[in-house]
């Protein structure tokens, strides 16, 4: 009797420890802090200069995609009891990966080094690009024989890469309008720039031939400092200058925007979609 007693006081103990632990692994809430960048290594096993060159490749697929992609990179040392599946998913929603809109595809690398496994989520919106076959097919050509090699640097830089080169080849031709809106306001800069210098060539000849019979009056030197533009030599001499301010006013809109745009860099989070049914494919190595 004592000892049926014991058995079931076991089984309840267990029973309670269990929903206990299901409480706290929710599935919707990250057991990772807040992410710092795309690139997020909680074991130290990237170097810097990977880490950087990361960043700025998902950075850059996150601004040359429309629907903009977020694709994050987190490596930890294990996930302890918890499933790497869970463990990924509840950080791939925790941190919010992809933005809010109705579409918004998103993915999530998750490597946990000590218990030689990985995993990559992938949002409902990036499955037809990153279905789990080929997601499964990726990773073992890529990460896992660098990995065995205890190469994680070419390993995650290698399997990221192949990641995009998919994505782009699987239908998402964002990257292509950007190019080709780029391309278009690029010329279109240099038309307006060709026009305003014209404009401005016509202004000052007129004012050189307009000038052509007389020097400048006192008015003039007064108003520029002793000459300026007053007479047809300094004119020439300013010429140059001025086309080249039109030019450079025309047509260096976008990088002029790429120079201050330097700010972006600065990490301010993903979009707060989260939107993750499951969907990717992992394994061991």
């Amino acid at each position: 009797m004592i000892r049926f007693v014991l058995t079931a006081a076991a089984i309840l103990c267990a029973a309670i420890a269990g929903i206990s632990q299901d409480s706290t692994w929710s599935q919707n809430v990250s057991p990772l802090p807040q992410p710092t960048g795309f690139v997020n290594d909680y074991a130290g096993v990237l170097s810097e200069a990977t880490k950087r060159d990361l960043e700025a490749t998902l950075k850059n697929l996150k601004e040359t995609t429309s629907p903009q992609i977020e694709i994050a990179v987190a490596i930890v040392r294990t996930t302890g009891e918890r499933p790497i599946f869970d463990y990924s998913l509840a950080v791939a929603r925790g941190w919010g990966i992809g933005s809010k809109a109705d579409d918004n595809p998103s993915g999530l690398l998750l490597i946990a080094i000590d218990d030689r496994k990985y995993i990559t989520q992938v949002s409902k919106d990036l499955e037809d690009e990153l279905p789990d076959g080929i997601l499964g097919q990726l990773q073992r050509q890529y990460l896992v024989p660098e990995f065995k090699k205890g190469n994680y640097d070419k390993g995650v830089s290698d399997i990221v890469a192949a990641y995009i080169a998919t994505i782009r080849s699987q239908g998402n031709k964002s990257a292509n309008a950007n190019t080709a809106t780029s391309n278009n306001e690029s010329v279109s800069g240099t038309m307006f720039g060709a026009f305003c210098c014209l404009i401005v060539v016509v202004v000052i000849l007129i004012i050189i031939f307009s000038r052509s019979g007389r020097g400048p009056t006192k008015r003039d030197r007064d108003r520029w400092g002793g000459g300026g533009f007053g007479s047809g030599g300094d004119v020439g001499g300013a010429l140059p200058w001025v086309i080249g301010g039109i030019l450079g006013s025309g047509g260096s809109s976008s990088s002029s925007s790429s120079d201050w745009g330097g700010s972006s860099s600065d990490w301010g989070g993903f979009g707060g979609g989260g939107d993750f049914g499951g969907g990717g494919a992992g394994g061991d190595w």
